[in-house]
């Protein structure tokens, strides 16, 4: 079973992106190819195939089953860094 932790930063920052999201409530996570540990985060209507669906609370996350190794056992954080990029990370 795919388990990962989410910090109260990004509970907070995913919350407040699914408040203007609209009816897109999944939230897809997949790992950035050109930047290890960071997460690309994107909002869908409805899952595919081949993902893995994990709900923590109110939120509902889709993966890759091919991904899925890369978020098990990890926290999913939210850094904003110093230039206001606003990401998030696998640690």
């Amino acid at each position: 079973m795919l388990v990962f932790i989410l910090t109260e930063n990004a509970k907070t920052e995913l919350q407040n992106r699914l408040n203007l999201a609209g009816s897109k409530q999944l939230i897809r996570l997949q790992m950035r190819k050109s930047c290890f540990m960071k997460v690309k985060l994107t909002f869908e209507e409805s899952i595919h195939q081949n993902d893995a669906e994990i709900t923590k609370g109110e939120l509902h996350f889709i993966i890759d089953n091919g991904e899925c190794h890369y978020f098990n056992n990890k926290t999913l954080d939210f850094i904003p860094d110093t230039t206001g990029f606003k990401q998030f990370e696998i640690i």
